[in-house]
């Protein structure tokens, strides 16, 4: 069998996908299929989904899961904690109960409706186990988009080395792995079409997680990564990079979220209470950096 390093490039769960590794074409379409899979049974956009299963019992009955799901829904919560909620699967509640991100209806909300939905967000109220999970609340709703596409970045890279892969550089809508081999990644400019930053890795594991204001929004008031404690967005920043020496990609992917709601003086303690470096910009194109030298990069180019 030929081995080779290429890139599958394609589109899944409403994001780019780009795996690059040296295997076979054949271990890479199994590696897309990794993320076509999760689409299929976490997608909120799909009506039959696991997921939505469990938003139709919320208030009602527990809905039986399995041991992946077990996994996956535990990650989230541990996350929740660790960010003392400001990451919250449970924000479906708002993304796509008020706001409907990702929907044909996206629109902005009154403020009656965004308080009343806003006291749905409860990570405290998602009752796991490992045979089921439970949303306590009529009304509750989960949503994945802030640690989904982590999660499967770093499923994709531990079935690429499963499969013998010694060079891996998997990318799911900005939440990247990489291995064995140095990759230049571009920071994209929130203001322009091109880039304010580059990234050269080392040949050692890295992960590194990209939220941006600029990705989706109704308008420039309201973009799609929520503060649940207000039922609103914030803008202190348009972009946010998180990134770390390893592959906790699933983590980083919810810090990026629950960090993207905090002010500008409380990031350095963040970052040092959970061994981050973060790269961030601000809506005056101001750059924000923390504990960068804690990381093992070639180089890091700012334009």
């Amino acid at each position: 069998m030929a081995f080779f390093e290429k890139a599958l490039k394609a589109k899944v769960m409403s994001t780019h996908l780009l795996i690059r590794a040296n295997v076979s074409k054949n271990i890479l379409l199994q590696a897309h299929k990794i993320a076509t899979d999760f689409e299929s049974r976490y997608s909120a956009y799909k009506e039959d989904s696991f997921l939505n299963t469990i938003n139709k019992n919320a208030g009602h009955t527990p809905t039986p899961c399995t041991e992946e799901d077990y996994i996956l829904f535990d990650t989230s919560l541990k996350a929740s904690r660790q960010t003392h909620g400001l990451f919250d699967m449970s924000i479906g509640a708002l993304s796509h109960g008020v706001y409907h991100f990702g929907f044909a209806n996206e629109a902005k909300a009154s403020s009656q409706i965004i308080e009343k939905q806003k006291s749905l967000v409860n990570y405290k109220n998602i009752i796991l186990t490992p045979s089921n999970i439970m949303l306590k609340k009529k009304g509750m709703r989960l949503d994945l988009g802030g640690i989904g596409k982590g999660y499967v970045a770093k499923q994709i890279a531990l079935f690429l080395e499963k499969k013998g892969a010694s060079k891996i550089l998997v990318d799911v809508g900005g939440e990247i792995i990489t291995r064995g081999k140095s990759y230049t990644i571009a920071l994209n400019d929130p203001f322009s079409e091109g880039n304010f930053a580059y990234i050269k890795t080392s040949k050692e594991d890295m992960s590194i997680s990209t939220s941006g204001s600029y990705e989706r929004f109704i308008d420039k008031e309201n973009h799609h990564i929520l503060d649940h404690r207000k039922g609103i967005s914030n803008h202190y920043y348009s972009s946010m990079s998180i990134l770390q020496n390893g592959w906790q990609i699933e983590m980083l992917d919810a810090y990026a979220t629950a960090l993207f709601n905090r002010e500008k003086d409380t990031l350095e303690q963040h970052c040092e209470r959970l061994n981050l470096s973060l790269i961030a910009m601000d809506n005056s194109s101001q750059i924000i950096k923390n504990n960068i030298d804690t990381l093992d990069l070639k180089s890091l180019k700012f334009l």
